[in-house]
């Protein structure tokens, strides 16, 4: 399982990140940026393929 702060961390370097309650022209900031808040975090997984990536590079740095 994916830690939460791992989820937050991947989600704030994220260029696809949506959030799931996204109102266009408006940032709504009472939630964390969190993939478990994105549009394209479905089942515990990535839809986009970009969690491990996003992840990885992270972790180099």
């Amino acid at each position: 399982m994916i830690s939460i702060q791992d989820k937050m961390i991947v989600a704030e370097n994220c260029k696809e990140y949506k959030p799931k309650n996204y109102i266009e022209g408006l940032k709504v900031s009472y939630l964390s940026n969190s993939c478990s808040n994105c549009v394209n975090f479905v089942n515990e997984r990535c839809s986009k393929k970009l969690f491990d990536e996003i992840e990885g590079i992270i972790n180099m740095n």
